[in-house]
């Protein structure tokens, strides 16, 4: 139909609606409908003619096509199932392939997304978000420098994807190529301040290639152009504990603080700069402060004892941990924070403090199985009371979850030391030493990073 050739999309219409009158069961007038309702933006009008048309022959292409475009910029539901039946008919649709993809990647199912892209042709290479996309579920996958020219093209394809440009980065950074990684990262850099997400990256990276000066004139930089940057603060402190600079971090937190009063994060690192300085009074006050701030703030609580039992106030610690269990039963961390304080005080077989710990210990892998720490806590308790089979039996369990546990390895091995069965002991060391040695590297080469999503543009209504 040339009225819609030309987009004359309101004639198209009115030329459909009188052949419809003659023929109100041609799938074809029907679809060509759906084609001008798309044309003038009105998708919900463009999905029923195309639907009407299905319901006459479903299998239909044109209409599968369009009612396939609509429902995924809608993000409908359907959009999969429509997607799918195209591709029964034309196994070979690159189109589909990419969006079903997409749709993949979106649903965190980058098996299948994967599978998805890698046939999509030229339809593919031509779509940017798609390409990032791929690239993002590739690298998921470890596969990064597989991910490395994926991000390149589209970063080609639309410069102006941030996740792109960032996700090129860290699949450099991962793949051994840190000076490709912060020349992908420049164009992210050269304002005043940078895109934080790019800044972070960007400090780990020098600091990984052992260039400290250099990562923390790029933090000093991004929070001069953004005194108001929670994340910088956090960076900065964080480079200051690795390097045992406490009193640098605690003056770049106390900068933060004037500017955010009242972000949890910055009282929570200041506080642990303060235990290293061996200030318990200061870390529990900013731990305090941080609780009241934020009382679903992560391991503020764990902070607090740390702080408490270090003064030798173990007893306070473990009330406070006794109250947060009592009042969280069925937390699985809060239960195994309370086994860990009443560890610390190393109770006496048997003792009312002894049994407690264990039950903590126990009733937080059983509110949830995937914890190891339980594990490993209840191993080094049997351990200290000569139950060598009881550590076995722990360091065993989590060696299922993680047999790379460096806790679970040692507690194992001390346990198969001490009832003599030393013939795994040799195989054991040698798993222990690869354990210690890779944890080592991935710390020093990738402390926090995760890959960006790809955002898609709104759903079309």
């Amino acid at each position: 139909m040339n009225s819609i050739k030309t987009q004359q999309f309101d004639r198209a219409l009115e030329e459909c609606d009188a052949a419809l009158k003659e023929a109100p069961a041609d799938k074809r007038i029907l679809t060509l409908r759906g084609m001008a309702y798309m044309g003038k933006g009105s998708s919900s009008s463009a999905l029923d003619a195309y639907q009407h048309a299905l319901r006459l022959d479903q299998d239909y292409l044109p209409a599968l096509e369009g009612a396939a475009q609509v429902t995924f910029q809608r993000r409908d539901p359907g959009a999969k199932t429509v997607l799918l039946h195209i591709l029964s008919e034309r196994p070979d649709d690159a189109t589909s392939h990419t969006m079903l993809g997409f749709l993949d990647y979106e649903a965190k199912d980058c098996k299948s997304a994967i599978e998805h892209f890698e046939k999509g042709g030229s339809v593919l290479t031509s779509q940017a978000l798609a390409l990032s996309a791929y690239g993002a579920c590739l690298a998921q996958n470890g596969e990064y420098q597989r991910a490395i020219p994926v991000f390149q093209q589209a970063l080609t394809a639309d410069s102006s994807i941030p996740s792109t440009r960032y996700n090129l980065a860290l699949a450099q950074w991962k793949a051994n190529q840190p000076q490709q990684a912060l020349a992908a990262l420049g164009p992210a850099l050269e304002n005043s301040g940078g895109q934080n997400d790019a800044v972070l990256l960007a400090a780990d990276i020098y600091e990984s290639m052992n260039d400290t000066q250099h990562a923390i004139d790029l933090l000093r930089r991004a929070i001069l152009a953004n005194p108001k940057n929670v994340d910088a603060y956090v960076a900065f402190a964080s480079l200051s504990y690795d390097h045992a600079s406490m009193k640098v971090g605690i003056d770049m937190v106390n900068v933060g603080l004037t500017q955010l009063p009242n972000e949890a994060p910055l009282y929570l690192v200041r506080g642990i700069l303060y235990i290293q300085q061996g200030k318990f009074d200061e870390a529990s006050e900013d731990f305090g402060k941080a609780n009241q701030l934020n009382p679903q703030l992560s391991l503020v609580g764990a902070a607090e004892g740390l702080a408490a039992s270090q003064q030798h106030r173990d007893s306070q610690a473990i009330s406070s941990f006794r109250a947060a269990a009592k009042a969280q039963p069925q937390d699985a961390l809060t239960q195994y924070l309370f086994a860990e304080a009443l560890s610390q005080e190393a109770p006496s077989e048997g003792s009312p403090d002894y049994l407690e710990e264990v039950a903590a210990a126990r009733k937080a892998y059983q509110l949830d199985p995937s914890m190891t720490a339980p594990h490993d806590l209840l191993a080094a308790i049997y351990l200290q009371e000569d139950h060598s089979e009881l550590a076995m039996e722990e360091s065993r369990a989590v060696l299922k979850l993680d047999p790379n546990d460096q806790q679970a390895l040692y507690h194992l091995i001390l346990s198969l030391r001490k009832t003599g069965d030393k013939d795994q002991i040799p195989t054991l060391l040698k798993q222990l030493a690869a354990a210690r040695a890779a944890a080592q590297e991935e710390q020093s080469r990738n402390k926090r990073f995760q890959l960006q999503e790809v955002a898609a543009p709104p759903a079309s209504q």
